[in-house]
C-alpha cells in the first residue's frame, strides 16, 4: 500500500482536489466583494463551509483506520483522498480568509491547519520510503522470526563453546545473558558488544596464528600478544582473548573457533536488523505523535473559530 495510495483509481482523488482548487481560485478571482476579501463575504462563507467539511472528514480518517469491518471504500482509497484533499485544504483555507491575518483565534486556527497539513506531507514521505526500508532490511522475515533465529544461534554457540573449553562456554553464556536483557529493544550498544566479542576472537586467533608460525603480529590494536593477558582480568572480553590464546597454543582445533566467530557475526547481523527495524518503525510512531495532536488541535480551534464568528 506504500505507493498504491498515490496512484489510486488513476489519480482520481488528485483530480478531484485539483478541481476544487481551480474552482476556488476562479471564484476568488471573479469575486468583487465590498472591501478587501475576507471570510465575511459570501465566498468566504462558502469556502469556509467547504473547508470545515473537509477538516471533519479528514479527522474521521483516524476512526476509519480502526474499523476492521468491510466498507464500501477501502482504506487505501480513504488514504489517497485524505492526502489529496488535505493538500487542497491549504488552498481553500487560504482563500477563505482572503489572506487577512491578525493576532486572534482565527489566525491561530489557520496556523494549526497549515502545521497539520505540513506534518501530513512529512507523513506521506515516510509512508513512501519507510515501508520499503523495512522490507529491504528484514526481507521476507519479521521481528519475531529474527528473535527466534537469534535464539537458535545462541544455542549453537553455547554448544560449540562447550566443546572448545569450559571457560569459553562460561564467557559465551555471559555474553548471551548481557545481550538478552536488551535484545527485545535492540540498541547500538548491544550490537557493539556482539561485534566486540567477535573482534576479540578474531584478533586473538590471528595473533596466536602469527606467534605459532613465528610471523610478525598484525593485530589491528598494535598491542603485543604477550600484553593481552596483562590487561584488566575483570574485562570479560580480555578474559575471553586470554582463553583463546591459551587454547591456540595448546593446538585447540581452529575450526571450532571459526564456527563460533561465524555464529557471533550472524547474531550481530540479526541484532543490527532488529535495531534498524525499531528505528524505522519509531519514525512513523514519532510522526503520529505530532500529526494526531495537531489534527485534534486544529479541529478544536475550528470549533472556536466558528462559534466566535456567529456569536461574537
Amino acid at each position: 500500500m506504500n505507493r498504491s495510495f498515490i496512484r489510486q483509481d488513476q489519480f482520481l482523488y488528485l483530480k478531484i482536489a485539483l478541481g476544487l482548487c481551480c474552482i476556488s481560485i476562479f471564484l476568488y478571482v471573479v469575486d468583487d466583494p465590498v472591501g478587501p476579501p475576507s471570510g465575511n463575504s459570501w465566498l468566504g462563507y462558502t469556502l469556509g463551509t467547504v473547508g470545515t467539511l473537509i477538516i471533519v472528514w479528514l479527522v474521521w480518517f483516524g476512526v476509519r483506520k480502526r474499523q476492521y469491518t468491510g466498507t464500501r471504500y477501502s482504506l487505501t482509497r480513504w488514504l489517497s483522498a485524505h492526502v489529496y484533499m488535505g493538500t487542497a485544504l491549504l488552498v481553500i483555507g487560504t482563500l477563505h480568509c482572503g489572506f487577512q491575518f491578525d493576532d486572534n483565534i482565527h489566525t491561530m486556527a489557520y496556523i494549526l491547519m497549515v502545521l497539520t497539513i505540513l506534518s501530513g506531507m512529512i507523513g506521506v514521505y515516510y509512508y513512501l520510503t519507510v515501508p520499503g526500508l523495512i522490507s529491504a532490511n528484514i526481507k521476507n522475515s519479521n521481528a519475531q522470526q529474527l528473535h527466534e533465529t537469534i535464539d537458535q544461534i545462541d544455542r549453537k554457540a553455547l554448544e560449540i563453546a562447550r566443546q572448545i573449553d569450559s571457560h569459553v562456554h562460561e564467557m559465551m553464556a555471559y555474553t548471551i545473558h548481557t545481550t538478552l536483557k536488551e535484545r527485545r529493544h535492540p540498541s547500538k550498544k548491544v550490537l557493539m558488544d556482539m561485534l566486540r566479542v567477535g573482534e576479540t576472537i578474531k584478533e586473538a586467533s590471528k595473533a596466536c596464528y602469527c606467534s605459532l608460525t613465528k610471523e610478525e603480529s598484525i593485530a589491528p590494536s598494535d598491542t603485543p600478544v604477550s600484553d593481552l593477558k596483562q590487561k584488566d582480568p575483570s574485562d570479560p572480553h580480555m578474559r575471553l582473548s586470554a582463553i583463546i590464546i591459551d587454547l591456540s597454543f595448546n593446538r585447540s582445533p581452529g575450526e571450532k573457533l571459526q564456527q563460533l566467530l561465524d555464529l557471533i557475526n550472524e547474531k550481530a547481523t540479526c541484532i543490527h536488523k532488529l535495531h534498524l527495524d525499531r528505528v524505522y518503525n519509531r519514525r512513523l510512531k514519532i510522526w503520529l505523535m505530532f500529526h494526531v495532536p495537531l489534527s485534534l488541535a486544529t479541529l478544536i480551534a475550528l470549533v472556536i473559530h466558528i462559534v466566535s464568528v456567529f456569536y461574537y
